[in-house]
């Protein structure tokens, strides 16, 4: 599920110059691989291709590297916690040396590995600074995909204040969330659901759409101790009617408040806030939209969330 945090909001707000200033500069890189994004996957696949002894480049635009892990706010990991595989055991097994174990990062219900996405980023990052061969560049976000024929061969970027980063690659890969190099290339793809002719999958639609799975503005919440009051203002438009049935498993079977809360509960008296259930899931399609009007696109989402913290 798309997940979009607090933090990557303040990065979609950056301004992207269309007239440089006289000061502006414009960095140049040429490298095997030019990895898009310092997403959990980019980040992982740039540590990768470095040990294999690729001079590696991601380009991320916000200050961490995670993706979903950090900057998204989405410190919860799927899948089979008894994997102890690759990279993903490597950093696993960071966060339980953190913590102090495994038990440690059990402090919820929606997943084994639980944690919170400063720490992520810390080890993503002593994970990439160990690589002599990898280097990360925050801050700047893509705006041209380079080709000769039907090969990428490298990308632009800028950031505010009208500096560019150019780089050359002979390897671009597209670890961006949603694929923001696939037009700009002209490489063809399809958003949505596929047609079960196509698939053969029984549950699969008769038709082919461009519906997507929804998206949460994810919150981090803190517990300051009994008697501490940090309500936040109440939002325009709220509505506890919104909310009313929040406390319910996705079959609508009732549970207690704290339940609901546990479900994404992460060690150190916090929690994320990524509740699907009445909660702060919204269906938007932005997938396709520009990254400069993304901000403004995210907006409803982010309010629900404001209205669902303020309810709780």
């Amino acid at each position: 599920m798309t997940r979009i945090g607090f933090l990557l909001s303040a990065v979609l707000s950056l301004a992207i110059g269309h007239v440089r200033p006289a000061q502006a500069k414009t960095i140049r890189r040429t490298v095997d691989v030019l990895v898009i994004g310092g997403t959990t996957s980019g980040t992982s696949a740039a540590i990768a291709a470095a040990r294999q002894g690729a001079a590696t480049l991601v380009v991320e635009p916000t200050p961490m590297l995670g993706g979903m892990f950090s900057a998204q706010g989405v410190p919860a990991a799927d899948g089979n916690h008894h994997l102890p595989s690759g990279l993903w055991n490597e950093f696993r097994e960071a966060l339980r040396a953190h913590y102090g174990g495994a038990e440690a990062l059990a402090t919820g219900w929606v997943s084994n590995t639980l944690f919170e996405p400063h720490v992520a980023d810390s080890i993503f990052r002593a994970m990439a600074a160990a690589e002599p061969r990898l280097e990360v560049l925050h801050g700047y976000v893509l705006d041209k995909v380079y080709k000769r024929g039907n090969c990428v061969t490298g990308a632009r970027f800028s950031r505010g204040g009208g500096d560019r980063l150019e780089v050359s690659a002979r390897i671009t890969v597209d670890a961006t969330d949603l694929g923001d190099a696939l037009p700009m290339s002209g490489t063809p793809y399809r958003i949505g659901m596929d047609a079960r002719a196509d698939t053969g999958e029984t549950l699969a639609p008769a038709e082919a759409n461009d519906i997507v799975q929804d998206l949460t503005f994810v919150a981090i919440l803190k517990d300051y101790g009994k008697g501490a009051d940090k309500t936040i203002p109440r939002p325009e438009g709220y509505d506890p009617a919104e909310f009313a049935a929040a406390c319910q498993t996705a079959a609508g079977q009732p549970i207690p408040a704290e339940v609901m809360l546990n479900y994404g509960r992460l060690p150190n008296g916090k929690y994320m806030l990524n509740w699907p259930v009445n909660g702060n899931d919204v269906y938007m399609n932005i997938v396709e939209v520009p990254y400069a009007r993304r901000d403004a696109a995210l907006r409803p989402a982010r309010e629900k969330t404001l209205r669902f913290i303020y309810y709780i």
